[in-house]
């Protein structure tokens, strides 16, 4: 399970290109394809489209060209990081596009009826979530774009169109510290040097569906105790990565999301003190925000060296 996340829990050994915590890639894939969950979390997502669109993707006409640059580069990263199950040809304005793990085939005209906004039909293709942002400085790099079906405690009706310190204004101290590092990595990256970032919580529920329209869950919260938070408590993190377009101003923000349960991290020594020790250097504020505090801030060191 966690060893197969294509980064460590914890440690990240090589120094972030900003405050933000950005690190290159250095020609690793954007997205990233597991076989073991990919064909389960596509149907996932097939069947969350399938209940409440609007809900999980909206988009602003005016983005319509840029997406569709976007689902250009996307298929082609695709079959350059996995040549064995992404098949893409070329022909003019026209693209012939085979996924093997899903036994699809598609001939796509650039431009043309697709059916489906173009974020949503690569959306459909890769594990991530998919978010478009407007690189605009006066207007704060606006979210113009987005296929969301496995956020973590918000929704595209919450954010679209806001800009970037609106939608992360809940994060203690984002506009005092990280704000500007964030805002200048979206203006200043440039296309093919995309930089990824982890970002994690722990939550009560293995759900990759944590809309707010769940609730606040406190029926599970409530039940958490020191002898069951190992297998009730999740440790949830997202593996993020940030593109730039070619052609238009706009930046494709992926959001991939792994989870699993604190008794599997505790059960590796190292991993259990990286969390302990991570754990005790959030302020309180970051506690609560990242869903600690209400329910283990107090046992869960305990719970892990148990």
């Amino acid at each position: 399970m966690v060893e197969t996340w294509p980064f460590d829990p914890f440690v990240i050994p090589t120094p972030p290109v900003l405050r933000v915590g950005a690190y290159p890639l250095h020609g690793a894939p954007v997205f990233h394809v597991d076989p073991a969950h990919y064909h389960a979390e596509l149907m996932l997502k097939q069947a969350l489209l399938q209940a409440d669109h609007r809900y999980y993707v909206q988009a602003y006409p005016d983005s319509l060209s840029a997406q569709w640059e976007l689902l250009e580069w996307g298929v082609a990263e695709l079959a350059r990081s996995y040549p064995h199950w992404f098949v893409v040809r070329r022909n003019g304005n026209e693209v012939y596009w085979e996924n093997r793990l899903l036994g699809q085939t598609a001939t796509i005209r650039l431009g043309g009826d697709l059916g489906l906004w173009p974020i949503d039909w690569l959306g459909r293709q890769v594990q991530e979530d998919l978010l478009l942002i407007a690189v605009d400085e006066a207007a704060g790099h606006p979210l113009i774009a987005g296929q969301l079906c496995f956020p973590n405690r918000w929704c595209l009706d919450e954010k679209m169109g806001l800009p970037l310190a609106a939608i992360h204004g809940p994060v203690p101290g984002f506009r005092e510290h990280i704000a500007h590092s964030t805002n200048q990595l979206v203006a200043r990256l440039q296309p093919a040097r995309p930089v990824w970032r982890r970002n994690w919580s722990l939550v009560v529920v293995p759900d990759l569906d944590l809309s707010p329209r769940l609730g606040l869950l406190d029926r599970e919260k409530a039940a958490i105790t020191a002898e069951n938070a190992g297998e009730r408590v999740f440790y949830r993190v997202e593996r993020q990565t940030l593109v730039r377009l070619d052609r238009h101003s706009a930046l494709l923000f992926t959001v991939r999301t792994y989870i699993a349960p604190l008794a599997r991290l505790a059960a590796d020594p190292k991993w259990a003190a990286a969390l302990a020790h991570l754990l005790s250097e959030l302020e309180p504020a970051m506690l609560e925000y990242k869903g600690v505090k209400p329910y283990l801030q107090r046992f869960i060191l305990i719970s892990l060296h148990a």
